[in-house]
């Protein structure tokens, strides 16, 4: 049995973690409105259920999907600059993750972040949570599955 992806990546370093993509830096618009950006990034909290029970493959494109449609909104102009590197670096993490990762390389990502790269990462966690509220996740305990 394959590991299940761990949905905490996207609240995740990544605000849930999460951070596919067309991964092209920097091209998401710049114009949403705050409440387009919330209804965007929160929508991932409706998915993280039934990514409970979905195989690898399932659950990692369920949030390629989700980290798509968030660079498809775009951030308010009024987001810091750091903030935008960091939602920017979450796009193009997720969607550089390979259907074939382990719940050990979705984790990873966070270890291999540079010290600049952390702080963009924990600028855009800052900005969603005071613009967006927390998100009420009520994140289910995945089963860890030893390797074949």
């Amino acid at each position: 049995m394959k590991k299940l992806v761990k949905p905490g990546l996207l609240t995740v370093s990544l605000m849930l973690v999460g951070t596919s993509a067309a991964g092209c830096g920097g091209g998401a618009p710049t114009d949403a409105s705050k409440e387009e950006f919330c209804t965007s990034l929160t929508s991932l909290a409706s998915k993280l259920g039934p990514l409970a029970e979905a195989s690898q493959k399932e659950a990692l494109a369920s949030i390629k999907a989700w980290a798509t449609d968030l660079e498809k909104v775009g951030t308010p102009e009024e987001m810091p600059d750091e903030a935008r590197a960091g939602f920017e670096l979450m796009i193009e993490e997720v969607a550089a993750l390979d259907e074939d990762d382990t719940t050990e390389d979705f984790q990873k990502l966070d270890d291999e972040m540079s010290a600049s790269e952390k702080e963009a990462t924990a600028a855009f966690e800052k900005y969603s949570a005071d613009t967006c509220g927390g998100m009420e996740l009520e994140t289910p305990e995945l089963p860890e599955v030893p390797a074949p």
